[in-house]
């Protein structure tokens, strides 16, 4: 009975001290006025939505809102909430990944044609990292996109962007931070990456592929935590981080 009691405590503690802070923040965070899309589209492609909480959705779109963007924030749902409860079926279901990310390409070249010179910002959140890479692997050669922002993506950090990144006129940014071993180090080991590699991710070390102009590296340091991000992988969507540090390099000034 003593150590069943332990466990317990041991339980409630990280509830407490971890789950339970971060689910406030979602549920308080403010609801995004909304946009006008002719000025510009927002595509935050989700990460797991596990225990039902759509993570990084509200304090993403309120850090781009803060940085002065104006257009459409489109919040990108691309699996079914048991997965993400069970976590493994999501991230270790190519043929389910490969589909939603076929239907992401899609709704992007549907945004272009319906008029090419509408600036159009894509970002990835943890697995929705790989969702949105692979979107952009499979748009027709013409289609661009103005900027892309990947925050912790659960992807082998030596994957090649360069087929991803030809579709962006502007900068592709990975955000990392080696503090975010535990889901995005230990996690992708175990369970493996989107793209299924059993090592840790590019959340965590950063992109290591092949030499892209316009891809580049944002490492998390501890200046950082003045912005709000602690570098664990909840924090990675904070909206001063974005908005001081993300948003600004992605968008063109007004």
């Amino acid at each position: 009975m003593p150590g069943k009691e332990i466990f317990l405590l041991i339980g409630l503690t990280v509830l407490v001290l971890y789950a339970v802070p971060r689910i406030w923040i979602v549920v308080s965070a403010k609801k995004d006025p909304g946009g006008d899309s002719s000025r510009g589209l927002l595509i935050f492609s989700e990460s797991l939505r596990w225990m039902s909480v759509p993570w990084g959705k509200a304090s993403c779109a309120a850090g781009f809102r803060r940085a002065g963007f104006k257009g459409e924030f489109v919040f990108w749902k691309w699996h079914e909430t048991w997965r993400a409860w069970l976590v493994f079926p999501t991230i270790a279901a190519p043929k389910m990944l490969e589909r939603q990310s076929q239907r992401l390409a899609d709704y992007i070249t549907e945004k272009y044609r319906e008029n090419p010179a509408r600036e159009i910002y894509l970002v990835g959140y943890s697995c929705g990292g790989y969702v949105a890479t692979r979107a952009l692997e499979l748009l027709d050669d013409d289609v661009k996109i103005r900027g892309v922002a990947q925050l912790a993506p659960a992807m082998s950090p030596w994957r090649d962007l360069q087929k991803a990144a030809s579709h962006v006129d502007g900068e592709m940014i990975i955000c990392s931070s080696c503090v975010d071993a535990i889901i995005v180090g230990v996690g992708t080991v175990i369970s493996g990456t989107a793209d299924r590699k059993h090592v840790p991710s590019m959340g965590m070390l950063g992109y290591l592929g092949k030499p892209c102009d316009n891809v580049s590296n944002l490492r998390w340091n501890p200046k950082m935590i003045l912005l709000g991000h602690t570098g664990g992988h909840f924090a990675a969507p904070t909206e001063r981080f974005i908005a001081k540090l993300v948003a600004p390099r992605l968008m063109s000034p007004e």
